[in-house]
């Protein structure tokens, strides 16, 4: 009796259960996608109309049997590579990630040059040389000439 009743409850359940990885999958999916209304928020986080439609739409692929690729690749052929919060490291896309690494490199590279040259302007200068005849006299005539 207490097998058939185990039985019962889990086959009453187990909708219940396929829901909720149903769910955890959509929220993962929704996740990777930037919401076209709010872009500073995932699908997953917002509340927009075309965010829910795009839950929706995810929910009905996983119903249908599509993968998360081919899921992902549905929204990148209607809205573009834009819609990926994580776009892939290739093409543009490569440069996009690669120039705030460039940008300090470059950054780094400009203080030490500078820092080098202040430091050479800085150095000890060699002593002056002595004052010949003609500029001597000079001196002495300016002198006079003042007081």
């Amino acid at each position: 009796m207490k097998a058939v009743f185990l039985l019962l409850f889990c086959f009453w359940t187990l909708p219940l259960w396929a829901d909720e990885a149903m769910d955890q999958q959509v929220r993962e999916i929704a996740h990777q996608l930037r919401c076209p209304t709010c872009q500073a928020m995932s699908v997953k986080e917002s509340e927009a109309g075309l965010a829910s439609n795009m839950k929706v739409k995810i929910r009905e692929m996983l119903q249908e049997g599509k993968s998360e690729e081919e899921i992902l690749k549905f929204f990148v052929d209607r809205y573009g590579e834009w819609i990926l919060r994580n776009p892939p490291k290739k093409g543009v896309n490569l440069i996009l990630w690669t120039a705030p690494f460039g940008l300090v490199l470059f950054a780094g590279l400009g203080v030490v040059v500078y820092l080098r040259r202040k430091s050479a302007g800085n150095a000890v200068q060699p002593a002056l040389k002595p004052l010949n005849a003609q500029e001597k006299a000079e001196i002495e005539k300016d002198l006079n000439q003042i007081t």
